[in-house]
């Protein structure tokens, strides 16, 4: 499925200057900035993300320091992503800032993704059950202390991007748009070689029975979602999908299924369905009227 409309074109930060590869903003109707993870990031495979299926009303150039492996730390940390700060208030002479229409956000599902993780066995937010233990509930294969530590570092996190806005002379009134995920499918289904799975490992190394993985990953998905949707930021709009675009991958498949070409990544037509939705909610806010 794929949105009407005029695609965006997407550039990095440096094509904003003024050599021969320069890109104007005022050749387009529209100008937004979007960060995130792998969902938007030029890095994903093929170019398959969401921005790349992304088509507006308007012409929109969508300036983007989206990379594959941001978590929302990482997009707000200035010494290690300068652009995207500098590019809403101006960085430390105040002279790289653009005023946007929206800033385009996809962050959380890298952190959730690292938080349960094989890396670090029952020392994060995955208990690392008995063997041949049956959880009641997803509840039960998780450190409830460990989710409070990270709920509060999302809240925290988008925070700081909502507060980097309203502290830009440009970009004070600019909507930020935050969004929900699918519900990815725990199965043998990497990106690249070397890249992925993530989740059927991470439950694997926490002997989480077979029976209770995509049980625990829609849990998993459902909390973040509940963090998503009730930030309370101002400026912060919520494009919420989850559950209601994507059709799920099927268990034991280990390619392209249904609308995902991977285990947490959709495929083009994937993306598409949610570019329509995510269509919908920005112009809503930024051109109510038409």
């Amino acid at each position: 499925m794929a949105t009407s409309g005029k695609p965006v074109r997407c550039i990095r930060p440096e094509q904003l200057g003024f050599d021969e590869r320069s890109v104007s903003p005022s050749d387009f109707g529209w100008h937004m900035l979007a960060e995130g993870d792998s969902w938007f990031s030029f890095g994903s495979l093929f170019g398959n993300n969401l921005l790349n299926r992304l088509a507006l009303g308007r012409s929109t150039l969508v300036t983007s320091t989206a990379r594959p492996s941001d978590t929302l730390a990482r997009m707000v940390d200035w010494w290690r992503d300068p652009a995207f700060a500098a590019l809403i208030d101006g960085g430390p002479q105040g002279l790289r800032a653009w005023k946007f229409d929206a800033i385009l956000l996809s962050g959380g599902g890298n952190d959730l993704i690292d938080a349960v993780s094989d890396k670090r066995i029952d020392q994060q937010l995955l208990r690392k059950l008995p063997p041949g233990s049956e959880p009641a509930s997803p509840a039960d294969c998780i450190h409830p202390e460990a989710w409070v530590l990270f709920e509060r570092y999302l809240r925290e996190n988008f925070g700081m991007v909502s507060r980097l806005a309203a502290n830009s002379a440009l970009n004070s009134a600019t909507p930020i748009f935050v969004h929900t995920y699918e519900y990815p499918t725990p199965r043998n289904a990497a990106a690249a070689p070397g890249r992925g799975p993530w989740l059927l490992p991470a439950l694997v190394a926490h002997r989480i029975p077979k029976s209770m993985h995509l049980e625990l990953a829609k849990h998993l998905m459902d909390r973040l979602a509940g963090v998503v949707r009730t930030l309370g930021l101002a400026n912060v709009h919520v494009i919420d999908t989850l559950g209601t675009t994507l059709t799920p991958a099927e268990p034991d498949s280990e390619g392209d299924s249904n609308d995902w070409l991977n285990e947490i990544h959709p495929d083009s037509k994937g993306y598409g369905k949610l570019a329509a939705v995510w269509r919908d909610a920005i112009e809503a806010v930024i051109a109510p009227v038409m």
